[in-house]
């Protein structure tokens, strides 16, 4: 049965959270425990406003909360929706249903405490989010996003909301011990950099890096500052990556109190177009892994680090069948063999392994080749190794001629990133293309893992990555049945063309 869920929520963090529910046209005030034990599907706005305070009252979540405004960012296609979503209240998106603005405005106000409770006027939001729920939900299933959405996003959400609610332990020593660092460290790193390239002390702007990369050769015409950074080998682009880690360990550490024992992170389970996951406030993510070590196991446990070894090139290889990328992922090491194929030498692992994302993701074939020659290898070396993967290549134009001709592009369970123009692809939109099957694949593996570790009791996931999970289990536990899990659903995934491929990593560096 679908209930609609609404709260006014308690900012003094005392518990006095009010609930109601909206269900046959009734609307009637509920308790968290009542919450737990029903297993309606409840319809909610904003659930990450109350998550915690549910936990904390009754011990356990609703069996299954759908937030209107994850869903329709997470099934619309659209990635300016996304980026749009901090913007977009109830109130916004209840629009034109049904209630009047007037009525709208005094729902926000009594929301947030300003206004006396009025139930009228919480019966009437609650029928118009049902008729959006009800919207929404066709839409999804037209473009064949429900199913996705039902059986892997809200699953998962679930998931990582009831660990978030439960907290990750701060080791307070080590916390004290980074923020009393950390303003030296940054200080020092802004003005070396600030020094190295002759530019003012802060962290630089888009607008700053075009700016000084452009006159050296850098071209932006179609590409932001973010793909450059991250694909088009620099000195400047390397140091610039890295002064930004330090900035965002910086801004995270200053915001993490030393009284705080347990921090619980906002849980953004589509935070971009490609269903990467985010925790958000703190952004733990972000931390530099030198200063990952003020999250700590809790007494009695230990943590794991799980993490899938070349994740992405294990899914290009698998979904183009290119027998050069398959063999070269079969063998072992696929970057390692990229560094000795191009340098002859084992030892270039990480500008081979940034040369061949940057390939893939389409950089421009001339430049490619010139950033290989400034690492040093071989111009002919470069052109023969980079032109061997025809498969692949001819994997890559049929994804863009398939957006370009159905306006949209997918995994294989959803997650289509919607065209907004008409003509023939840009460059832009080629790589977006590419990237949205790719890498929406890797989410898409990435959330079946971490349903499958949700089946044993004997673990608690305590941070999801981007291709890896820090989890928490007794000192007991086998380890190896975390890498045994992820291993498992790759292979699974594409019905055991490639075997998949992961290992136990450090999460943090090891206490000095």
């Amino acid at each position: 049965m679908v209930k609609v869920l609404l709260f006014q929520k308690d900012y003094t963090d005392r518990l006095f959270d009010r609930y109601f529910i909206l269900a046959d046209g009734t609307l009637r005030e509920t308790h968290p425990t009542e919450l737990a034990k029903d297993d309606a599907h409840f319809i909610c706005h904003d659930y990450w406003l109350i998550a915690r305070s549910l936990f904390r009252s009754a011990g356990a979540l609703p069996q299954s909360v759908l937030d209107l405004e994850d869903y329709r960012v997470s099934t619309c296609g659209f990635r300016d929706e996304r980026r749009r979503r901090e913007q977009v209240d109830i109130s916004r998106s209840l629009a034109g249903i049904g209630p009047r603005q007037d009525v709208l405005k005094r729902y926000v106000a009594i929301f947030n405490r300003t206004e006396p409770l009025d139930l009228a006027v919480y019966e009437e939001v609650g029928s118009a989010m049902l008729a959006h729920w009800q919207t929404l939900e066709a839409a999804a299933i037209r473009t064949g996003e429900a199913a996705r959405y039902s059986k892997l996003e809200q699953p998962v959400s679930k998931y990582l909301i009831e660990s978030a609610v439960e907290g990750i332990a701060i080791d307070q020593v080590r916390l004290r011990q980074h923020k009393k660092n950390i303003e030296h460290e940054y200080y020092m790193a802004l003005k070396q950099f600030s020094t190295k390239y002759s530019l003012p002390i802060e962290v630089p702007s888009d607008e700053d890096v075009i700016e000084y990369l452009t006159p050296l050769g850098f071209d932006f015409t179609d590409v932001n500052v973010d793909y450059v950074i991250e694909f088009v080998p620099s000195e400047f682009g390397a140091d610039l990556k890295s002064l930004k880690k330090l900035a965002n360990s910086r801004q995270l550490l200053s915001a993490i109190p030393f009284s705080q024992q347990r921090i619980h992170p906002i849980v953004d389970c589509f935070g971009s177009v490609t269903s990467r996951i985010y925790f958000k406030d703190p952004s733990l993510q972000n931390l530099a892994k030198r200063h990952r070590d003020i999250v700590c196991a809790d007494a009695g446990k230990v943590l794991s680090y799980v993490d899938y070894d070349q994740y992405e090139v294990g899914i290009m290889a698998a979904l183009s069948e290119d027998p050069v990328l398959l063999a070269l992922y079969s063998e072992g090491d696929l970057y390692q063999k990229v560094s000795e194929s191009l340098f002859c030498s084992a030892t270039m692992r990480k500008q081979a392994k940034r040369l061949f994302l940057s390939y893939a993701y389409g950089m421009n074939f001339k430049s490619l080749i010139d950033a290989a020659v400034a690492f040093g290898a071989q111009r002919s070396a470069a052109r023969a190794f980079f032109r061997s993967f025809s498969i692949f290549e001819n994997w890559k134009l049929q994804v863009c001629q398939k957006f370009k001709d159905e306006g949209r592009i997918g995994t294989s369970f959803g997650n289509y990133l919607n065209r907004v123009r008409d003509g023939d692809l840009s460059p832009s939109e080629k790589r977006s293309a590419v990237s949205q099957v790719v890498q929406g694949t890797a989410s898409l593996i990435f959330k079946k893992a971490l349903l499958r570790l949700s089946d044993d009791s004997a673990l608690e996931l305590k941070i999801p990555m981007h291709d890896a999970a820090l989890v928490q289990h007794s000192p007991e536990y086998d380890s190896k049945n975390l890498v045994r899990a992820f291993s498992e659903v790759m292979s699974e995934h594409f019905s055991h063309r490639i075997v998949g491929k992961a290992s136990l990593d450090l999460y943090a560096p090891p206490a000095v």
